[in-house]
């Protein structure tokens, strides 16, 4: 960056004043305008300003971003991709981050913390307006006002550079402790994983810690993808909201329109003591009994009653972190659930359900092979009823958002079914010709072939791959994601997923070893007279390549 770093130096229209910030992708400078008015300006690394590639993204993002208007969005005010070097300029925010601000005076509470989340449940929405995501939200990347509302920085700008520069080299777009896991895994970075890291954010904000920890890249990538992060402190009406961001399946998690709906009905201070760490509620069981709970908790002047009597020692608790049989019982708020119970944080096993449905995709492929005409009809009308919950499911999730949940949410959305089912249709239109062009290059391979290939297997297989790009060929997500919600409405946890693994599993094999040695039955079809069709229509093409 020679030439621009050094305090007094112009870039473009801007005076340079002084150096404020610096990442991988470029260098942020706090600047002054022709009129005097201070902005932030960030110059993009040499290394970067040479990639032809990332720069015509970069001025598709910079265009894209100039629509995003929300006083919690840190807005674009001038941007060069041509200049020697590149630089984009935004209002410059001045004040403390979230980071600094928990790390000087602790994490966030009550009406602060509040504010704080549909802030940036604010900002997000926006952004997600303008058709572009932030990618990099993080406490770092939070500013806060004299107001205390909360202004999202740097979005979009290094992170569309890296998104095509980093993707080819195989890293890691982000922060590590804020990364959704669909892109640890290798996915596009969508809405969702704002969601997610909006939920980080958050999280750290309330308890002043990552997340998922600190250590290596390995050990924090290891927990996100096991969905387990450390929510002790989290308020508790806060909870449910950033776990379901949180999800591990994007297609679970909520949009950030309907975040911004749900965190202004919270009462973040209906919870009027905060929720003691492990630590504490283990020296708080051992060390004395605890204290009864006044009906005020801030007229609480001290005074302990009187300890009840030890429970007899024929009653221990099991494995309990409390102490040893014969010491009080800790308050009910405390003690473990009972183990059959799951757990409130376990993570759905989305890997699992992955499988489960590519299962009943090889399902549907051996009941093509053994009955084609049946299997097309049974498939379409699974996704048709699949694509109409989605429509349904996403219909809930709006109206909830705009007006908050009514107990005639659901008859309504049950009522519209009719209309959704005819625009699912529609939708599965739309994919239907790409498949019926890989059931016609599939047949006319097979009629081609100088092999043993019957007609009616050629035609079981055409209608095999109609049934594989109908599921999984473009537009095809809208099912996909509504049968994710399916396996989890179904099978939330993890064993009850393995036991439905093996035994659908186990019926596919039988159904796929059936279907290789029948031979396939084309009713209703006739099935001599579309054999004698196609029978001239083979010799016709195996004439053309002759053969």
């Amino acid at each position: 960056m020679e030439g621009v770093e050094t305090s007094g130096e112009s870039i473009g229209r801007y005076r340079l004043l002084e150096k404020i910030g610096e990442g991988g992708m470029g260098v942020v400078h706090l600047a002054a305008d022709p009129m005097g008015r201070k902005v932030a300006v960030k110059v993009l690394r040499p290394g970067v300003a040479t990639d032809q590639t990332a720069l015509r993204r970069l001025a598709r993002e910079v265009d894209s971003m100039r629509r995003v208007h929300s006083p919690h969005v840190a807005e674009i005010v001038d941007a060069d991709v041509t200049a020697e070097p590149p630089y984009v300029v935004t209002q410059f925010v001045p004040g403390r981050t979230l980071e600094q601000s928990v790390r000087d005076d602790g994490p966030l509470r009550g009406d602060r913390l509040q504010r704080l989340a549909t802030g940036l449940a604010s900002a997000l929405a926006a952004i997600h307006d303008a058709g572009i995501v932030h990618r990099d939200l993080k406490p770092g990347n939070v500013m806060f006002l004299e107001n205390g509302e909360p202004v999202v920085i740097d979005f979009g700008i290094a992170q569309g550079v890296d998104a095509t520069r980093l993707t080819a080299t195989g890293l890691v777009i982000g922060t590590p402790g804020y990364l959704a896991p669909e892109i640890i895994e290798g996915e596009d970075a969508g809405a969702s994983a704002d969601v997610h890291a909006w939920a980080g954010t958050l999280a750290f904000a309330a308890t002043g810690r990552a997340p998922f920890g600190g250590g290596t890249f390995e050990s924090i990538f290891y927990k996100i993808m096991e969905g387990r992060p450390d929510l002790d402190g989290v308020p508790e009406p806060l909870l449910p909201l950033v776990r379901a961001a949180m999800a591990r399946n994007p297609a679970e998690r909520p949009t950030a329109h309907a975040l911004v709906g749900l965190t202004q009905r919270i009462d973040v201070n209906s919870t009027l003591v905060d929720p003691p760490s492990t630590q504490t509620k283990r020296l708080t069981a051992v060390s004395a009994p605890p204290p009864a709970r006044p009906a005020n908790p801030r007229d609480f002047r001290g005074q302990l009653p009187p300890a009840p009597p030890p429970p007899p020692p024929q009653q221990p608790y099991a494995r309990s972190p409390y102490g040893a049989p014969g010491q009080q019982q800790p308050p009910a708020r405390y003690q473990q659930r009972p183990p059959k119970e799951p757990r409130p944080d376990e993570p759905k096993p989305y890997g699992i359900y992955r499988f489960l449905s590519l299962l009943l995709l090889v399902g549907a492929v051996g009941l093509s092979v053994v009955t084609p005409a049946i299997a097309l009809i049974v498939v379409l009308l699974v996704l048709l009823g699949l694509r109409t919950a989605d429509r349904g499911a996403q219909e809930l999730t709006s109206k909830r958002t705009r007006r908050g949940p009514r107990s005639g949410d659901l008859a309504a959305v049950i009522v519209k079914s009719p209309f959704s089912a005819v625009r699912a249709a529609l939708g599965m239109l739309l994919v239907s010709p790409l498949a019926i062009i890989a059931a016609v290059v599939v047949l006319l391979i097979g009629l081609a072939a100088k092999t043993g290939l019957t007609i009616p297997r050629a035609v079981a297989l055409a209608t095999a791959a109609f049934v594989i790009v109908q599921c999984l060929g473009p537009g095809s997500e809208p099912a996909r994601r509504q049968l994710a919600r399916v396996w989890g409405a179904v099978l939330p946890r993890r064993s009850q997923a393995l036991v439905a693994l093996a035994v659908i599993g186990f019926l596919v094999f039988l159904l796929v070893s059936f279907s290789l040695g029948q031979a396939p039955d084309l009713r209703p079809f006739d099935s001599r007279s579309l054999t004698h069709s196609l029978s001239g229509l083979r010799s016709g093409i195996r004439g053309l390549l002759g053969g």
